[in-house]
């Protein structure tokens, strides 16, 4: 028999992608669909269309065709479709869609809505006020649901949709996610399949309280009124064993391209919680950071999720064959809209659009002992940013640690350029790093986080990141990355495979790899019995990434693997606690900023 392979899928805003894995993780192969260039009669633009009133939305059908044109190409790219064991999909429909037509044209009165919201949507302003407003204002709606009310989320598109079109609202029978959506097309079995419990994080309308877990009963009248059990029906089942069997590939499918109808299928997730599952912090024209940890830490600020590869509730039979189960982990997303945007822009203004140079001024100034604290400060902000929340415009400050700390920051000199230009390069690189630094710190407030001594004036110590993955273009900056080291004092490890001999940069997509690790966990499960049953994610992908060592021994030769396919980029440095000394004194400077901006 074939070893089993797993099937990831992406459905994003500008694509649909396919990672095919072995057994051991290993990626074999990808493809893609992309939604302009591969379906141009949608006439989609960066895979979205722009109507009235800031509305940003795909056509419905459009995932749907490229699903068919996806399979398909995987079948001539000759991919072993009949050994894929497991899929599990990233992002009331026929039970039985004749194999001999492609889905898109069997599928076309199927929904109730043409379109589906696209996360870069801004029509909801006015309802996610009135949400706020029902529930006591954004902080409390972040303590309930994870996150304050944003325009691109279900809850407020949702009351939006039920106030300018009552008569589709009303002839919807399930409200889905694309990534539910996508996994009821993978099934085909007459069942709208549930919403995954991470993916409903980012809905505002799941409670994220470890005890009353569930649709919020006060926000889903805020929306529907007396007709709040029907919105709770339409909304359906939610899936909180992200590792379940939801279904079996569809006859479709197996049909259509040999798929074995043993193929399971687990419940499909976000692409942020699927890309959580391969690495946590993404350095791209906007910066995200990912940080995982074991209790639930709300702020209006970021976005709180359940993780999305972990066994949900079950029953007393089987918790006394779950001995040492997983306690609830969660994931916090922080979103940062001045990312490479602002990096470039201070690379082109003053180093001549030169990355070499921007990083020989960053080298060359760089913290390089205990006692070289940073002294200038520079706030980037060139679109009103997401955290801090609205802050816009440029603020830089000199500082002189011979002040005091009680007066230093409040003696702080703002000025309109640094006396030496190479200080531009390396604030702007400082701030964004302390930024994440300070507010990781806040998320990882237990006491299973690893900490270093803070500022002598500062008795706690503050807990820090042990690991960071970094991915997105900066990425490949090894100057940005060894700074990154230092101001997180953090190893920072990149994703690798190995080809050809040697270890090479991983460049597989995140989100559909993240979800087959998902499906290769679930396959596990479901093959095994006793306490087989419960194995953890983390422990299945070990035990891969160890099998895989064994096959390897010691290929690759002196490279630094922090784990088998995990390399060492960049180690916290001498300078590092020079930066652990600053964190309150960057604290003080972001608020200076703040104030002055209001000013």
């Amino acid at each position: 028999m074939s070893d089993p392979l797993f099937l990831g899928l992406d459905a994003s805003t500008q694509s649909l992608k396919a990672s095919l894995l072995s057994v051991n993780l290993d990626v074999i192969s990808e493809c893609a669909v992309h939604f302009d260039t591969d379906l141009p009669h949608y006439c989609t633009k960066g895979g979205v269309l722009f109507g009235p009133d800031g509305q940003v939305y795909s056509p419905v059908l459009m995932p749907i065709e490229a699903m068919d044109l996806l399979f398909d190409r995987m079948e001539k790219l000759g991919w072993a479709l009949g050994d894929i064991r497991g899929v599990a999909a990233a992002g009331q429909l026929l039970s039985s869609p004749s194999s001999s037509s492609p889905l898109h044209t069997q599928l076309r009165t199927a929904f109730s809505r043409p379109i589906i919201p696209n996360w870069q949507d801004s029509s909801t302003t006015r309802e996610c006020r009135e949400l706020e407003s029902a529930v006591g204002g954004p902080s409390a709606l972040a303590r309930m649901t994870g996150s304050k009310a944003h325009e691109r989320f279900t809850g407020a598109q949702i009351k939006r949709f039920k106030r300018v079109d009552p008569e589709a609202y009303d002839a919807t029978d399930r409200i889905s996610l694309v990534s539910s959506y996508i996994t009821t097309l993978l099934c085909l079995d007459g069942e709208v399949k549930g919403i995954d419990e991470s993916d409903a994080c980012g809905m505002n309308l799941w409670t994220m309280n470890s005890k009353e877990r569930g649709w919020n009963g006060q926000i889903l009248d805020a929306i529907a009124g007396d007709d709040a059990p029907e919105l709770a029906r339409k909304l359906g089942t939610v899936e909180t064993d992200g590792g379940r069997v939801v279904g079996h590939i569809g006859k479709w499918f197996v049909e259509r391209y040999g798929f074995d109808p043993e193929c399971c299928v687990f419940p499909g997730t976000g692409d942020n919680p699927a890309t959580f599952l391969s690495l946590t912090f993404s350095l791209g024209t906007s910066d995200v950071v990912l940080v995982s940890t074991s209790k639930y830490n709300p702020h209006a600020e970021y976005h709180a999720f359940f993780h999305p590869a972990q066994i949900g509730p079950c029953s007393r039979q089987e918790q006394g064959v779950r001995e040492g189960a997983e306690q609830l982990r969660y994931f916090n997303m922080l979103v940062y809209k001045n990312g490479s945007l602002a990096r470039q822009h201070v690379r082109d203004v003053y180093f001549d659009k030169s990355w070499d140079a921007f990083n020989q001024a960053v080298e060359q100034l760089r913290p390089k002992s205990l006692i070289d604290v940073p002294r200038q400060a520079a706030f980037w902000w060139l679109l009103p940013d997401i955290i801090p929340d609205g802050a816009h415009g440029v603020y830089r400050y000199v500082t002189d640690p011979r002040a005091g700390a009680i007066f230093e920051v409040a003696a702080a000199e703002q000025v309109e350029k640094f006396d030496d230009v190479r200080q531009e390069a390396l604030a702007i690189l400082e701030s964004q790093l302390f930024n994440y630094r300070s507010r990781s710190s806040s998320i990882l407030d237990d006491s299973s986080t690893p900490s270093l001594p803070s500022s002598p004036n500062v008795q706690l110590s503050i807990p820090r990141l042990s690991r960071v993955y970094a991915t997105g273009g900066a990425s490949a900056n090894r100057t940005i990355l060894s700074l990154m080291a230092d101001v997180l004092s953090a190893q920072v490890c990149k994703n690798v495979e190995f080809h050809d001999g040697k270890w090479q940069d991983a460049d597989w997509n995140s989100c559909s790899v993240g979800v087959a690790y998902k499906a290769r966990w679930g396959w596990e499960r479901e093959q095994a019995s006793g306490e087989r049953k419960w194995v953890s994610f983390d422990r299945i992908i070990n035990e891969c990434r160890e099998a895989r060592k064994q096959l390897r021994g010691s290929a690759g030769g002196d490279v630094v693997l922090e784990e088998e396919g995990i390399r060492v980029i960049a180690s916290p440095g001498p300078g590092s606690r020079a930066f652990e000394r600053r964190v309150e004194w960057w604290r003080a400077l972001e608020q200076r900023a703040l104030d002055d901006q209001r000013h």
